[in-house]
């Protein structure tokens, strides 16, 4: 039972690398240039194949320019549905789309401190 969850926590994360990446426009084998590991491995990781360790999630999160929380999307459960659902929404965005939604968020915050 427990190699089963394990086994689709592994293909979670894997999806969530692999859509991370596409959305960067990155192929596996540049991915895996820049990680300096194999496009087998690469290839592996995305299908939940093959686990990672913390520096390689780093390294992940680094190149593709991408929140941590977007890798564990759809495994970490949050005890409010909206915070879940904006950490999730905003995680996957480009850097771009994130600074529009920063720029929202200030205004909102300030606009009441007028």
């Amino acid at each position: 039972m427990e190699e089963i969850i394990e086994d689709k926590i592994l293909q979670k994360i894997g999806n969530n690398i692999k859509t991370a990446r596409q959305l960067k426009g990155f192929t596996q084998e540049k991915l895996a240039e820049r990680l300096s590991k194999s496009v087998n491995f690469v290839s592996l990781v995305e299908r939940g194949k093959s686990g990672i360790g913390i520096k390689t999630i780093i390294d992940i999160c680094n190149i593709l320019d991408i929140e941590p929380n977007s890798l564990f999307n759809g495994i970490v459960n949050y005890s409010n549905k909206k915070d879940k659902i904006i950490v999730d929404s905003i995680s996957s965005l480009a850097s771009d789309d994130k600074d529009i939604v920063i720029n929202l968020i200030e205004y909102i915050m300030n606009k009441g401190s007028k």
